[in-house]
């Protein structure tokens, strides 16, 4: 922690200033990670460090860690997935606030500066996040996340995952005191962190953009199907939960449908039918996402994921 002396008013006083330590767990984000890593360096808080934790990058990633010399901490070395690189990476940190953020995305500025602040003020809040925009390829605003909300655990727990990952900042004991990450998780590792701390300790909102999350249709949460819904519903479950979260019961209604679409174009109608079927008693299942569809948050997510789409679209043809 560093001491540093305030002299703006007549009698001088000192201001310890939390260590904030920043994984960035990597693997083959060579043309990205330049702008995570200076979004982190460049951030106005006096006592930052930055964990970069490659998985043995092919791509030239390891050139461009070199090239920070020291102003960076980094290894490259084969891990067993993302979960594993940002514990291990934690376990580096010397710092007693943390965050992590993944390769390819970025702090907005001053977002370090605005968490410690905040935690500062409120020592009874052991995680704060904040709201955050998604971007492109180029870096380009593509617009804000619109899932982002006001803390409520029941929401959370029942309703949608709404933190976004990399404008989150949390105290290092409460990470240690809920046991960290789960290196078993590969999809909802965030998630299951969120609500190990929210069970325990006061989680609190600022209305301010810390981050920008690159959107390029390739994401792991993008990609993750069936499979990736059904660790959600594993960890929902774990935390108190009776089925999937509404919005990601939606997500499986949405998945299904274009299931269905997808076999009717290919000819098989009897399964597009079957399909179509299975997305209707998905949503007749869940009260709660039935009852999402009336609520404009909803229809917010959903417009802003069909924007997501077009603008992955856009850039795919443009390459």
């Amino acid at each position: 922690m560093k001491v540093t002396s305030d002299k703006s008013s007549s009698a001088s006083r000192f201001i310890e200033i939390p260590l904030v330590s920043i994984v960035t767990p990597s693997f083959n984000q060579g043309r990205f990670i330049n702008a995570t890593i200076r979004s982190v360096l460049e951030q106005n808080h006096d006592a930052v460090e930055l964990i970069v934790m490659d998985g043995g990058s092919t791509d030239g990633t390891t050139d461009i860690l070199k090239s920070w010399g020291d102003e960076i901490a980094w290894v490259s070395e084969k891990d067993a997935g993302q979960s594993d690189a940002i514990i291990r990476g934690f376990a580096r940190a010397k710092g007693n606030i943390f965050g992590w953020v993944n390769s390819d995305d970025t702090l907005a500025p001053g977002a370090i500066r605005a968490a410690v602040d905040y935690l500062n003020d409120h020592p009874d809040v052991a995680m704060v996040y904040g709201d955050a925009n998604f971007i492109d390829a180029s870096g380009r605003q593509i617009r804000r996340c619109a899932h982002v909300e006001p803390f409520d655990h029941e929401r959370l727990t029942n309703v949608s995952d709404f933190i976004v990952q990399p404008a989150a900042f949390f105290r290092r004991s409460a990470y240690e005191a809920v046991g960290g990450l789960n290196a078993k998780l590969h999809w909802a590792m965030d998630y299951d962190l969120w609500l190990k701390i929210a069970s325990r300790y006061k989680v609190a909102y600022l209305p301010k953009v810390l981050a920008n999350y690159r959107w390029v249709g390739t994401n792991k949460s993008a990609d993750g199907g069936h499979a990736r819904l059904a660790e959600v519903a594993r960890v929902a479950k774990a935390h108190g939960a009776s089925e999937l979260p509404a919005y990601f019961k939606l997500e499986t209604v949405a998945l299904t449908l274009a299931e269905a679409l997808h076999a009717g174009r290919s000819g098989s109608v009897s399964q597009a039918i079957k399909l179509l079927a299975e997305s209707v008693r998905h949503l007749r299942s869940s009260e709660r996402a039935m009852q999402s569809l009336f609520n404009w948050r909803t229809w917010r997510v959903i417009w802003t994921g069909q924007v997501l789409r077009r603008s992955a679209r856009e850039s795919s043809s443009h390459r």
